[in-house]
């Protein structure tokens, strides 16, 4: 059994600023492309059944998220979980998002014909840097992620864990 993020990619212009404001920080610039994960399924998606799932789910999530128009408005730089840095995001988007979730979690339900479900346990945030320690750099990012307060969220996706 497979397990699958469900994710919501911020725009291509975006990018850029995201890894610029990780520059300007003292981060180092980042390959893989920033998101907002608008879901998990957990370890319940049989190997034969995943990609095709997969697929599906993208493409219903893609028409919700055209039709919303999503944007990510940032609220501010937390340290999470114990092993990320992230931008929360502000009151109004996470409204937005989990209005989404709940949406995401009934189509999930419906096209599995009710076998698989999304973790209810959804916190909504945007990972910038992976780090078991903080240092001087995440004060400036902090500071300097009001320079560019909201991202547009356009491609969704989906990654295997």
């Amino acid at each position: 059994m497979r397990s699958m993020a469900l994710k919501i990619n911020v725009s291509k212009n975006d990018q850029t600023a995201l890894n610029n404001l990780l520059l300007e920080s003292g981060y180092k610039l980042q390959n893989r492309k920033f998101h907002c994960t608008l879901g998990f399924i957990g370890k319940m998606i049989p190997e034969e059944e995943f990609t095709s799932f997969g697929d599906t789910i993208v493409c219903e999530m893609q028409k919700e998220v055209s039709r919303i128009n999503p944007l990510y408005e940032v609220d501010t730089a937390q340290f999470l979980f114990g092993h990320i840095i992230a931008f929360t995001p502000s009151e109004t988007t996470s409204r937005t998002l989990n209005e989404m979730h709940r949406w995401l979690s009934g189509k999930v339900g419906e096209l599995s014909e009710k076998r698989w479900a999304i973790d209810e346990k959804y916190v909504p945030h945007m990972t910038l840097w992976r780090t078991r320690y903080l240092d001087s750099r995440f004060e400036k990012l902090k500071l300097l992620g009001m320079k560019h307060p909201s991202y547009h969220l356009t491609e969704t996706a989906f990654v295997p864990l």
